[in-house]
């Protein structure tokens, strides 16, 4: 309470600053309360929004929705271990509050509030670490800290901000542990961080490690002080296990994301001077690939950091350890096996170099230092630090490749230097009483901070653009009443949904319906795969599982009971639910099969071909069939075209067809159209693999199906767009209960130029289909959601095995009339549960592997801690 009365102001202020100068700079952007323009930009638009509504969803769920599983994302998603890394802010449960609809401004409120925490958490820890220093000097390092370039320039990626209102306390636990012996302030902090985020965890274990052993150098070694750094920090990584051991083992056992192999010597894109080129005022290149270290943390605490090196009364063996640390960062920033280890051995996809902030950090950290000694520094010391700005800085404009930085950047920081230099002057010579020329600098030190972050936001908006409030609320106005029609007509029955052109991955999380689709760091990779070799869209790594461009076969066997079909043909079996607008895109489909497939006698693995091409893939699909339906099928034939024409150049090799536009079209786009004929009793589906677009700012494709039997007249059926970077290959073009002539157009818009693998045209056997499905939704359990798991009805003739589409997980229990039975793995990266003949209860649990042993170790860590600090404080008194 002392410390609060006495610094009261400042500390409203350390809050106030940093918020009021983000609403600022963001109002400047064109984002405020209920703006036409969202603080959504890249993953904030397709993650978090979705994450926070998420999480807002199961808060006003009544229970029937828990934190340990969810079926919205990818076939289902183990929610303990993807909240290790997406869900652990304190902050989260304020989502209660909100809904889909006004989301946005809940993440607006909360980034504000962060980064007016994360000033206030700066401010309280440093004062307390420097308690003679006056309050502004901290307060506006604080500010520098809360505003630096790693916060601004990356603000969209909400979740990484709590780490920042920790960090300090951190610092600061660990320095009171150092100096007074308290242990507690560093436990409790150091073991949140842990739960609240491994990723950052990992990388600010690794610099407390360096920086507990510089700071050693301060004073005489002692063991005792390396006891209480070893044990405390081991007792804190004990305790997190309770997130950190499920988390752990849900990485190793389905992400199959491998650790990144050295590709040369020194990181992409490195230049000789690149720390001066990003610590020019409002320096921004980008954060996605080939990015330079955002380490911009101020001029002033950059120049302080170099007066650290002046001191008199720091140490010799300081100076150098300070130095190495200082080496060691900059070396990470331009050689891979460095930059790699500070990152776990895995590069990032985009937003590189993601321990920049420690370098920040520690110039701060120097920069107090620096401070608390200022009666030491002289004017040569001014000047040799200011001549080695000027030179560097020069030579950064002069001899760097650095096209970002603009004259006005270099006329900022000119500006900027030259006022700090003469207020530096001021307070050495003391010409001005410090009492003035303090506030003077701290104005300048939160207008710099202020400038430099409009600059990165704004950065931000030209490279990600942040998303129009208007678009966001088409899609929610469209979407939001759609999934509220399907939870009204589903209940807890098992049911999953999905878009045919989605707004984004996560649509389930965002809307609160089951689905196939994902877009997410955590995921299982081992169901990926199998989901890659049945035709659905994925990448190398697995960030994306997408559900649009498959067949009518895969929405039947993976339970896609509904489908939010604006523009593309009629699907065989879907019918539509209603004729009223939005809900008139929702289509209800007859032969979806539920959450399970009973399968007589023992479920074998189908041989799946593993080749990215159609015929492997549809021949995945009917084996897949075959194995659940233990029936031998044939529902896919290929069929070809009767003409194809372009006004258009065609050339290609091999395989891959190029259509250009002659110079002499006056058309924005190419174009090819196909004669087919449609089989009677078919689905039909157009493939065109591994296109590829000249311009990459239009990567779409207009779809127009013509029917063309009558000869004077031709019929549009549809005509939509699909986006076919983040789809499968199958191109739906209608379902036919006749023999029919068509015309299928495929236009590219915008593009003069584009190739693609050769196409095919296939056809579904609607009646085999039909007959097939009839078969397997007659063996289709009945089953009702529960929290956390899933209950399923079974009634056979004959024992057997009950195939479920539930990604395969070491949590997952089942129990058949309350009697514990085994959970195997099927297809590789599904499950299965063996059963008995007659009527039965087979009861789906989910508890996080790794989560009871967590719990131990969790209650264990925190025991051993107390019991370890009233052993040392024992001792200390003894002593």
């Amino acid at each position: 309470m002392k410390f609060i009365k006495k610094n009261k102001w400042s500390l409203l202020a350390s809050f106030l600053l940093p918020l009021v100068l983000m609403a600022i700079i963001l109002a400047i952007t064109g984002i405020y309360w209920g703006s036409s323009r969202s603080i959504l930009a890249g993953d904030a638009y397709h993650q978090y929004v979705a994450i926070h509504s998420l999480y807002r969803n199961i808060l006003h769920s009544g229970g029937s929705q828990g934190f340990l599983y969810t079926f919205t994302s990818g076939l289902g998603l183990n929610l303990y271990a993807f909240s290790a890394y997406y869900m652990g802010s304190f902050l989260m449960p304020f989502t209660f509050f909100f809904n889909v609809h006004n989301m946005p401004d809940a993440l607006y409120l909360l980034t504000l509030i962060k980064f007016g925490l994360i000033g206030l958490s700066a401010f309280i820890s440093f004062k307390n670490m420097y308690k003679k220093l006056p309050q502004v000097v901290v307060l506006a390092l604080s500010v520098a800290f809360s505003l630096m370039s790693f916060l601004t320039s990356q603000l969209e990626i909400i979740m990484w901000l709590d780490v920042f209102i920790l960090l300090p306390l951190i610092i600061w636990g660990l320095h009171r542990l150092m100096n007074e012996q308290k242990r507690w302030l560093y436990f409790i902090s150091l073991l949140i961080v842990f739960i609240q985020n491994y990723y950052f965890g990992f990388m600010i274990a690794l610099f407390l490690v360096f920086y507990f052993l510089a700071r050693m150098t301060f004073d005489k070694w002692s063991w005792h002080k390396v006891l209480d750094f070893v044990v405390t920090s081991l007792l804190a990584g004990l305790s997190s296990l309770i997130m950190l051991l499920p988390m752990y083992l849900d990485l190793r056992a389905n992400n199959s994301d491998a650790l990144t192999s050295l590709s040369g010597v020194f990181t992409e894109n490195a230049h000789l001077f690149d720390l001066f080129a990003k610590n020019f005022v409002g320096a921004y290149d980008t954060t996605q690939f080939d990015a330079i270290p955002m380490i911009y943390v101020g001029m002033v605490p950059l120049g302080l950091a170099f007066l650290f090196f002046f001191a008199k009364s720091i140490k010799r063996r300081t100076k150098f350890a300070f130095l190495g640390l200082l080496v060691l960062f900059i070396a990470s920033f331009y050689l891979q096996a460095l930059d790699l280890f500070w990152q776990g051995m895995h590069s990032p996809n985009m937003f590189l170099h993601r321990y920049a902030f420690l370098f920040s950090l520690l110039i701060i950290l120097m920069a107090l230092e620096s401070c608390k000694r200022w009666k030491e520094f002289r004017t040569w010391h001014l000047l040799v630090v200011s001549a080695v700005f000027a030179l560097f800085y020069l030579a950064t404009f002069y001899f760097g490749h650095y096209h970002y930085l603009t004259t006005v950047q270099i006329i900022l920081t000119f500006l900027f230097g030259l006022a700090y230099f003469i207020l530096g002057l001021n307070l050495i010579h003391r010409w001005i009483s410090i009492r003035a020329l303090i506030p003077v600098l701290f104005v300048f030190m939160v207008s710099e901070a202020g400038v430099n972050g409009l600059y990165q936001v704004q950065g931000v908006q030209k490279e990600w653009n942040f998303a129009s409030r208007d678009y966001y609320n088409r899609q929610v106005d469209t979407l939001a009443p759609i999934a509220e029609k399907i939870n009204a007509l589903t209940g807890t029955t098992f049911a999953r949904t999905d878009n045919t052109n989605p707004d984004t991955a996560n649509d389930g999380m965002k809307y609160n319906f089951n689905t196939i689709s994902q877009f997410s760091s955590v995921r299982n990779s081992n169901s990926s795969s199998i989901m890659r070799q049945l035709g659905f869209h994925t990448d190398s790594t697995y960030l994306n599982l997408r559900y649009p461009g498959n067949t009518l076969l895969m929405d039947a066997l993976f339970g896609v009971k509904y489908n939010i079909n604006q523009s593309q043909p009629e699907k065989y079996g879907f019918k539509s639910v209603s004729k009223t607008s939005p809900l008139n895109a929702l289509n209800e489909n007859q032969e979806a099969l539920s959450l399970g497939i009973f399968v007589p006698g023992e479920f074998v693995n189908a041989k799946f071909e593993d080749r990215d091409e159609t015929s492997a893939i549809l021949n995945n699909q009917t084996a897949f069939v075959d194995a659940l339906s233990k029936t031998k099928t044939t529902l896919f034939q290929p069929f070809y075209t009767t003409s194809e024409a372009t006004s258009d150049k065609i050339t290609g090799t091999g395989d891959s067809v190029t259509l250009t536009r002659p110079e002499s079209s006056t058309d924005n786009e190419v174009s090819v159209t196909y004669g087919i004929t449609a089989p009677a009793h078919s689905q039909i589906y157009l493939s065109v693999p591994n296109i590829s677009y000249i311009n990459s700012n239009a990567e779409n494709t207009l779809v127009t199906i013509s029917n063309v039997e009558n000869n004077k007249i031709t019929r549009t059926l549809s005509s939509y767009y699909i986006g076919t970077n983040d789809t499968g290959r199958f191109i739906n073009l209608g379902t036919f209960s006749k023999a029919t002539d068509l015309k299928v157009t495929l236009a590219f818009p915008e593009n003069s130029q584009v190739s693609f693998d050769t196409t095919s045209f296939w056809s579904l056997d609607t009646q085999a289909y039909s007959q097939v499905m009839s078969t397997l939704k007659a063996r289709s359990p009945k089953t009702q959601l529960t929290k956390n798991g899933a209950t399923l009805q079974t009634n056979t003739s004959e024992k057997g095995e009950v195939f479920l589409s539930i990604p395969y997980d070491k949590g997952w229990s089942a129990k058949i009339d309350g009697k514990t039975v085994k959970v195997s793995k099927a297809q590789e990266g599904f499950m299965k549960v063996q059963v008995p003949a007659g009527k039965h209860t087979l009861r789906l649990s989910f508890f996080p592997n790794g989560l009871k042993t967590g719990i131990l170790c969790f209650v264990l860590g925190i025991v051993l801690f107390i019991t370890y600090d009233v052993l040392r404080r024992k001792s200390s008194l003894k002593n």
